[in-house]
This record gives C-alpha cells, structure tokens and sequence, in this order.
C-alpha cells in the first residue's frame, strides 16, 4: 500500500500514466493526473484530474501551490510526459524537432521537480520516478532526439537523487521496454515507412528484440513505479528498475536501407 497522499503524475490522462494513476489509486494514494490533452476515464476520489500544461512552469507552480495549500501531503511526483519525436536520420531533423523533444521530455520534468522538491523538502520525504526507456541502453538509430531526451531524463533523475538525498526525497528511474499502445504502435508505422517494410515486420522485430519476445504491458510499468512510491523502496534511491524483457537494443541493420555507397 501507498502513504495516503498525492501522487502528481504527468501525461496521467492515458497510456502508461493512465495505467499509474490507476494502481496509486488502488493502493491507497490519490493520483493527481496532469494531462491537457486526455481526462482520465474515471475520476474520482482516487484520481484527480487537472489540464496542467506540465511544460508551461506558471501553470505548474500555481498547480503545485494549490495542492500543497491544504492538509493533503504531496508523497509522489511520476515524470510520464513525453513524445517520440521524430524518425529519421540526423540529416533531416530540425533544431525546432530537438528543442520540442528536449522541453517536453526533459525540462518539463526538471519544471516539475522544482516545485515538488520544494515541498516535499519541507515534509522531509517524498518519491520521485521518472519513465526513461530501454533504448538508452544501446541508442536507436533514426531516433536520435528521443533517445539523447531520455538519457538526459536518467541523469536528471541520478543528480536529483544527490541533491534531494538529505531531505529524505528519493528520486529513481523505470525503464519500459517495447509497451503495448498507440504509441510503439505509432512508431512501428512510422519506421515500416521509412524503411519500405509491413507493419507486422516492424513490430515483429521490436519484439524479437527482446529475450522474452515480447511487448510490455502499461500495468506492468505501473506496478513497478508503485513499488518505488512506496515505503517498501525506502532505500532505494539513484536507480534504474529496468522492466523490459531484457531488451537486448537495436542495431545498424535498421539504418542499412539509408547507407551510400
């Protein structure tokens, strides 16, 4: 079970936050789904829903101000938000592709662990997880953007687990593998094209790339962002919980169609 609190999850409204906000709302806490673009299907005493724009740091900090001004104390932040940016090689992407990738993936998240440290420093305790993916294990070729967005995530999260350390606050990392959705589904349509294959082959070899040959489920990552909110991961801190199948990466053979000879 999780400390009865808020649990302030970006990107809450579908997908794997929708996912999250679920289990933090069975377990105990309340979920604080902050989504412009999606409500959540169901809302309620377990999950709150706000349409905070989590890049916008106005809209955050009065967010922020208003769940911290009443006896509610703010015991989770989840970093959920992100795009996939473009697919391509690095040729053919914009600095405007990078720096939209770079502010929503990242500085969103750093905006938001501003504010809620600062709260959370005055509790003297809270928990902070942040979704990165596998493919900062071994880059993605025509990814680029994406990929450098999550790596800098990861370091985020490690630095803010030194800085914040002393007050009591943990900061971690889940790292999803290939998960189910709209959004790998997104991708392998985006990489069939690009690359002159089906679809099916696109997600056949996202699967295949992984020892357990298959996808990742969004309950799956929200069980584990449930474990490291919770007091169970009390000592747990500066990590990365890989929940992937044992994604073992991608390589250059998705990049040969592009080659010049």
């Amino acid at each position: 079970m999780l400390r009865q609190g808020y649990y302030i999850v970006s990107a809450g409204g579908a997908g794997i936050g929708l996912a999250i906000c679920r289990e933090i709302a069975a377990q105990g806490g309340t979920a604080v789904a902050l989504d412009p673009f999606n409500a959540p299907a169901e809302t309620g005493a377990g999950i709150l829903h706000y349409p905070c724009d989590v890049s916008d740091s106005g809209q955050v900090e009065a967010l922020v101000a208003e769940l911290s001004s009443g006896p509610v104390p703010i015991e989770g932040l989840v970093n959920c938000a992100g795009i996939a940016g473009p697919t391509g090689l690095i040729d053919s992407i914009s600095a405007e592709d990078w720096e939209r990738v770079l502010g929503i993936n990242v500085i969103s998240a750093a905006i938001l662990i501003k504010n809620v440290s600062s709260v959370m420093k005055k509790q003297r305790r809270g928990a902070i997880v942040s979704i990165s993916s596998a493919c900062t294990r071994n880059g993605f070729p025509q990814r680029a953007p994406y990929v450098v967005s999550k790596a800098a995530l990861e370091m985020l999260s490690e630095t803010m687990a030194m800085e914040l350390g002393p007050w009591g606050i943990r900061s971690n990392v889940v790292v999803p593998g290939i998960v189910e959705g709209v959004r790998i589904e997104a991708v392998a349509q985006a990489q069939a094209d690009t690359r002159g294959i089906s679809f099916d082959e696109a997600i056949a070899e996202f699967t295949a790339r992984t020892s357990l040959k298959a996808m990742v489920s969004g309950e799956d990552i929200a069980k584990s962002v449930r474990f490291l909110l919770s007091d169970e991961a009390r000592h747990v801190s500066g990590q990365k919980l890989a929940v992937c199948g044992n994604f073992e990466g991608y390589s250059s053979e998705m990049v040969a169609p592009f080659a010049r000879v």
